[in-house]
């Protein structure tokens, strides 16, 4: 079941990466924004990029370890009947995930919004780092990037306790991170071509069907444990 879990993480990371665009674009356009004219196009330029989305993946890999260690917790507590109720929860998540990206219920705003009172503490501490002028300030804000309360996130979190492993969590989150590269590294007219194409609706309702129908399995796979 992990590694369904893995290909999964990557899949919604990828797919998903569009609203990744839309909370962490502005923050991966000030990288170009705030760099000398000389090294836009250059190795430092790429370096940034690099070490921003290191820094935010490493974030991400820590969050899925905690939740991880949670699941695990939880499943020595309860004497192991904790493990399918959590793949059940992440079930739920992922049957949410899927009708969000499809565009056919946006529940998981909620959830969004229900992080950001803790993200108003965060946020602070990435002004810090801008502007983000080297690799090394360029990854201390995609360490705490890392932290934005984002749906996609929130359900491959749901993943990871589920796994009841500090380290496969950490490992499925790394998946995730990956899975948002693609769309975060490759700016300009790719970029655009990218959104065009998985923002289609019909690529986006294909998606959601598809992460919709996994859920409806874990969620039966969990039931029947």
């Amino acid at each position: 079941m992990e590694f369904t879990f893995y290909y999964t993480a990557i899949v919604i990371g990828l797919l998903g990466s569009t609203h990744c665009l839309g909370m962490c674009g502005g923050i991966v356009g000030a990288l170009d924004v705030n760099a000398g004219k000389t090294d836009q196009k250059g190795l430092t330029r790429i370096s940034r990029h690099l070490a921003y989305n290191a820094g935010r993946i490493i974030s991400y890999s820590i969050a899925g370890g905690i939740a991880g260690f949670i699941g695990l917790l939880a499943a020595d507590f309860s004497l192991g009947s904790a493990a399918p109720f959590g793949r059940f929860i992440a079930g739920l998540f992922m049957i949410a995930l899927g009708l969000y990206l499809a565009d056919w219920w946006r529940v998981l705003t909620i959830v969004e919004k229900a992080g950001m009172h803790s993200w108003k503490k965060i946020q602070p501490l990435g002004q810090r780092f801008l502007p983000a002028k080297t690799p090394m300030q360029a990854f201390g804000l995609g360490l705490v990037w890392g932290w934005l309360p984002c749906g996609l996130v929130y359900s491959v979190l749901a993943l990871a306790a589920a796994t009841t492993s500090p380290l496969n969590g950490a490992l499925i989150m790394f998946s995730f991170g990956i899975g948002t590269l693609p769309m975060l590294i490759v700016m300009g007219a790719t970029a655009t071509q990218l959104m065009k194409l998985v923002r289609h609706p019909v690529i986006r309702q294909l998606t959601g069907a598809s992460i919709t129908l996994l859920g409806l399995y874990i969620c039966m796979t969990a039931l029947s444990h």
